[in-house]
C-alpha cells in the first residue's frame, strides 16, 4: 500500500499530464441556430412574396434582416464549431477559423491581460504570437487557475 505522500505525488504527476479542452458549449451553438432560423424566415417571406410589396421599405427591411442574420449566423456557427483548443501543464494549442493554429509552450508566455469589454484573456508569447481565450469557452476557468498558479496577475 502506498503512503499518502507517494499517492499525492502520483496524483500530482497524473494531473500535470492531463490535457484539458477549450470549446464553446451548447449556448453559443443554440444562438447560432436561432440566428440561422431568423435568416431563413425573412428569406422565405421574400421568395414567396408573402408581404406588402407595394409598401415602401418592406423589401429593404427584409433584405436587411437577411443580411444581418446571415452574417450573425455564419460568424456564430463558425465560432461555435471551429474554435477549439487544448492545454496541459506544458503548452497550449489553439485554433480558430480566423487565424492560424497556434501551439505555444508556457515557458514562452510573457504576459496575460484580461479584456473585460470582450470577455477574453490575451496571452502574448515571445515569438509575437497572441492567443485570445474567451471566458465563454468551457475549460477556460481551469486555464485561468493554471495561469494564476504560475504567478500571472490580470
Amino acid at each position: 500500500m502506498l503512503q499518502s505522500s507517494s499517492r499525492a505525488r502520483i496524483i500530482n504527476i497524473v494531473t500535470k499530464m492531463m490535457v484539458y479542452a477549450l470549446r464553446f458549449g451548447n449556448t453559443i451553438k443554440g444562438l447560432g441556430l436561432v440566428c440561422l432560423l431568423l435568416f431563413f424566415i425573412p428569406m422565405f417571406v421574400l421568395i414567396t412574396g408573402n408581404y406588402q410589396i407595394d409598401k415602401p421599405g418592406e423589401t429593404t427591411a427584409l433584405i436587411a434582416l437577411i443580411i444581418g442574420f446571415g452574417i450573425a449566423s455564419f460568424y456564430t456557427l463558425a465560432e461555435a464549431f471551429l474554435v477549439r483548443g487544448s492545454y496541459d501543464s506544458f503548452s497550449i494549442k489553439f485554433s480558430t477559423p480566423w487565424t492560424e493554429s497556434k501551439d505555444e509552450r508556457w515557458e514562452d508566455l510573457i504576459s496575460v491581460t484580461y479584456n473585460g469589454w470582450c470577455s477574453w484573456y490575451l496571452l502574448q508569447f515571445n515569438n509575437g504570437k497572441v492567443i485570445r481565450v474567451s471566458s465563454y469557452l468551457s475549460g477556460s476557468a481551469g486555464l485561468i487557475q493554471l495561469l494564476q498558479k504560475h504567478g500571472y496577475k490580470f
